[in-house]
Protein backbone atom coordinates (compact mmCIF):
# COMPACT_ATOMS: atom_id res chain seq x y z
CA UNK A 1 0.00 0.00 0.00
CA UNK A 2 1.47 3.32 -1.00
CA UNK A 3 -1.00 5.59 0.75
CA UNK A 4 -3.60 5.51 3.48
CA UNK A 5 -7.14 6.38 2.36
CA UNK A 6 -7.69 10.14 2.60
CA UNK A 7 -10.86 9.70 4.67
CA UNK A 8 -8.79 8.04 7.39
CA UNK A 9 -6.93 11.13 8.56
CA UNK A 10 -9.83 13.37 9.66
CA UNK A 11 -11.40 10.39 11.39
CA UNK A 12 -9.06 10.31 14.41
CA UNK A 13 -11.90 10.72 16.89
CA UNK A 14 -11.06 9.96 20.53
CA UNK A 15 -13.52 7.97 22.62
CA UNK A 16 -13.70 6.95 26.26
CA UNK A 17 -15.74 3.96 25.14
CA UNK A 18 -14.77 1.10 22.86
CA UNK A 19 -16.13 2.92 19.81
CA UNK A 20 -13.69 3.01 16.97
CA UNK A 21 -11.97 6.39 16.46
CA UNK A 22 -12.04 5.79 12.71
CA UNK A 23 -15.61 6.40 11.71
CA UNK A 24 -17.24 4.64 8.79
CA UNK A 25 -15.74 1.17 9.13
CA UNK A 26 -12.76 -0.24 7.32
CA UNK A 27 -11.40 2.55 5.08
CA UNK A 28 -9.47 0.22 2.78
CA UNK A 29 -10.95 -1.31 -0.39
CA UNK A 30 -11.62 -5.06 -0.27
CA UNK A 31 -9.12 -5.50 -3.08
CA UNK A 32 -6.17 -4.28 -0.99
CA UNK A 33 -4.28 -6.49 1.49
CA UNK A 34 -4.63 -3.65 3.99
CA UNK A 35 -8.37 -4.38 4.21
CA UNK A 36 -7.82 -7.79 5.82
CA UNK A 37 -4.95 -6.46 7.96
CA UNK A 38 -7.20 -3.65 9.21
CA UNK A 39 -10.00 -6.08 10.07
CA UNK A 40 -7.59 -8.37 11.95
CA UNK A 41 -6.05 -5.44 13.80
CA UNK A 42 -9.50 -4.10 14.68
CA UNK A 43 -10.46 -7.44 16.24
CA UNK A 44 -7.19 -7.40 18.19
CA UNK A 45 -7.90 -3.81 19.30
CA UNK A 46 -11.33 -4.73 20.64
CA UNK A 47 -9.85 -7.67 22.55
CA UNK A 48 -7.12 -5.39 23.94
CA UNK A 49 -9.77 -2.92 25.12
CA UNK A 50 -11.62 -5.67 26.97
CA UNK A 51 -8.38 -6.73 28.70
CA UNK A 52 -7.45 -3.12 29.46
CA UNK A 53 -10.85 -2.40 30.97
CA UNK A 54 -10.68 -5.55 33.10
CA UNK A 55 -7.32 -4.39 34.50
CA UNK A 56 -8.70 -0.89 35.09
CA UNK A 57 -11.77 -2.28 36.82
CA UNK A 58 -9.63 -4.45 39.09
CA UNK A 59 -7.36 -1.56 40.09
CA UNK A 60 -9.56 1.55 39.84
CA UNK A 61 -10.30 3.46 42.97
CA UNK A 62 -13.67 5.07 43.47
CA UNK A 63 -12.61 8.29 45.11
CA UNK A 64 -13.11 11.99 45.38
CA UNK A 65 -9.35 12.49 45.58
CA UNK A 66 -8.60 14.63 42.54
CA UNK A 67 -5.01 13.34 42.22
CA UNK A 68 -6.14 9.71 42.03
CA UNK A 69 -8.97 10.53 39.64
CA UNK A 70 -6.55 12.50 37.45
CA UNK A 71 -4.05 9.63 37.35
CA UNK A 72 -6.77 7.14 36.40
CA UNK A 73 -8.11 9.45 33.71
CA UNK A 74 -4.62 9.89 32.23
CA UNK A 75 -4.08 6.13 32.20
CA UNK A 76 -7.42 5.57 30.49
CA UNK A 77 -6.74 8.15 27.77
CA UNK A 78 -3.24 6.83 27.10
CA UNK A 79 -4.48 3.24 27.11
CA UNK A 80 -7.19 4.01 24.56
CA UNK A 81 -4.70 5.95 22.46
CA UNK A 82 -2.25 3.03 22.41
CA UNK A 83 -4.87 0.48 21.38
CA UNK A 84 -5.93 2.42 18.30
CA UNK A 85 -2.41 3.62 17.42
CA UNK A 86 -1.30 -0.03 17.39
CA UNK A 87 -4.13 -0.84 15.01
CA UNK A 88 -3.15 2.05 12.75
CA UNK A 89 0.41 0.85 12.39
CA UNK A 90 -0.80 -2.54 11.18
CA UNK A 91 -1.39 -1.17 7.68
CA UNK A 92 1.76 0.90 7.24
CA UNK A 93 3.89 -0.68 4.54
CA UNK A 94 5.73 2.23 2.90
CA UNK A 95 7.50 5.45 3.76
CA UNK A 96 4.58 7.42 2.34
CA UNK A 97 2.09 5.49 4.47
CA UNK A 98 4.36 6.09 7.47
CA UNK A 99 4.19 9.85 6.90
CA UNK A 100 0.40 9.62 6.69
CA UNK A 101 0.34 7.54 9.87
CA UNK A 102 2.51 10.09 11.66
CA UNK A 103 0.09 12.86 10.63
CA UNK A 104 -2.79 10.71 11.87
CA UNK A 105 -1.02 10.28 15.20
CA UNK A 106 -0.49 14.03 15.46
CA UNK A 107 -4.19 14.60 14.76
CA UNK A 108 -5.13 11.93 17.28
CA UNK A 109 -3.02 13.60 19.98
CA UNK A 110 -4.59 16.99 19.26
CA UNK A 111 -8.08 15.49 19.21
CA UNK A 112 -7.51 13.72 22.53
CA UNK A 113 -6.37 16.96 24.15
CA UNK A 114 -9.50 18.74 22.99
CA UNK A 115 -11.75 15.83 23.90
CA UNK A 116 -10.45 15.56 27.46
CA UNK A 117 -10.66 19.33 27.96
CA UNK A 118 -14.27 19.21 26.74
CA UNK A 119 -15.45 16.10 28.59
CA UNK A 120 -13.51 16.65 31.83
CA UNK A 121 -13.14 20.43 32.13
CA UNK A 122 -12.50 20.37 35.89
CA UNK A 123 -9.62 17.91 35.71
CA UNK A 124 -6.27 19.56 35.01
CA UNK A 125 -4.45 17.16 32.72
CA UNK A 126 -3.42 19.28 29.74
CA UNK A 127 0.37 19.39 30.04
CA UNK A 128 0.76 15.87 31.39
CA UNK A 129 -1.64 14.42 28.83
CA UNK A 130 0.13 16.28 26.02
CA UNK A 131 3.51 14.97 27.21
CA UNK A 132 2.32 11.39 27.53
CA UNK A 133 0.38 11.25 24.26
CA UNK A 134 3.14 12.96 22.32
CA UNK A 135 5.55 10.41 23.76
CA UNK A 136 3.29 7.53 22.79
CA UNK A 137 2.87 8.92 19.27
CA UNK A 138 6.67 9.13 18.96
CA UNK A 139 6.91 5.54 20.24
CA UNK A 140 4.43 4.22 17.66
CA UNK A 141 6.07 6.16 14.84
CA UNK A 142 9.52 4.84 15.82
CA UNK A 143 8.25 1.25 16.14
CA UNK A 144 6.65 1.50 12.73
CA UNK A 145 9.73 3.08 11.18
CA UNK A 146 11.88 0.28 12.59
CA UNK A 147 9.53 -2.38 11.24
CA UNK A 148 9.70 -0.82 7.77
CA UNK A 149 13.49 -0.85 7.87
CA UNK A 150 13.60 -4.64 8.33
Amino acid sequence: MSRRPPELRPSAVPRWSHRDPVEGGNPFPHSEPAHAAWNDATRAAHAALVRFDARMQATAQITLDPAIYRAQLLDLAVGRFDVWARRGRSVVSSDRALRDYERWLDDYVANWLGYVAETCPRVEVGDELRRRLTGRAAHWAAETRSALAL
